[in-house]
């Protein structure tokens, strides 16, 4: 992801960046980020939503983006996308996984993960198909993160989610 300054952008999406005090800004998969205050702002229409945004949000930033989905590229802008604007943990990797399994070692962590038999056993590396993308996601949510499927799908470029395991991830606590 390539930031870029302030005075690149044109002149109405400046002025929309200097109201709230960007510093800079980028784009991926057609959709603008920018940073102000330590902060992710999401560009949705006229204007600019504070990060972590909703799946509902990131959906509808995502139809009004007119990037080309359909290539690799697009599909990293996407998983960058996702995880830049909800704060989600995009799991690309096997490995990735063992970071979430429950019962790690360790007299610091109290709970790690409530990924499943079901998580473990749907999880697949990303991939792109005819009708869109699929890849999986530790998601942040009020109390806790699930572990989800996320579909882009190709005809309306929309954003959609499926809970395979949900609790708590990465809680962690020094005893002593």
């Amino acid at each position: 992801m390539k930031e870029r300054d302030i005075p690149e952008a044109e002149p109405a999406l400046r002025a929309r960046l200097e109201e709230f005090g960007a510093r800079n800004w980028s784009e991926l998969a057609g959709v603008r980020l920018a940073w102000a205050h330590g902060r992710t702002w999401l560009a949705l229409g006229a204007w600019f939503v504070l990060s972590p945004c909703s799946i509902e949000e990131l959906s509808e930033a995502l139809r009004g983006s007119h990037a080309d989905l359909d290539s690799e590229a697009g599909f990293e802008e996407v998983m960058e996308l996702v995880r830049s604007a909800t704060g989600a943990r995009v799991i690309r990797t096997a490995d990735d996984l063992d970071d979430l399994t429950e019962d790690k070692p360790g007299p610091e962590v109290i709970r790690s993960g409530t990924i499943g038999a079901r998580g473990l056993a749907l999880w697949e590396a990303p991939r792109r198909d005819s009708q869109g993308l699929v890849f999986f996601a530790n998601l942040w949510r009020v109390g806790g993160a699930d572990f989800v499927r996320l579909k882009v799908d190709f005809a309306t470029r929309s954003l959609s989610v499926e809970v395979i395991d949900c609790g708590w991830f990465e809680v962690a606590a020094f005893l002593g």
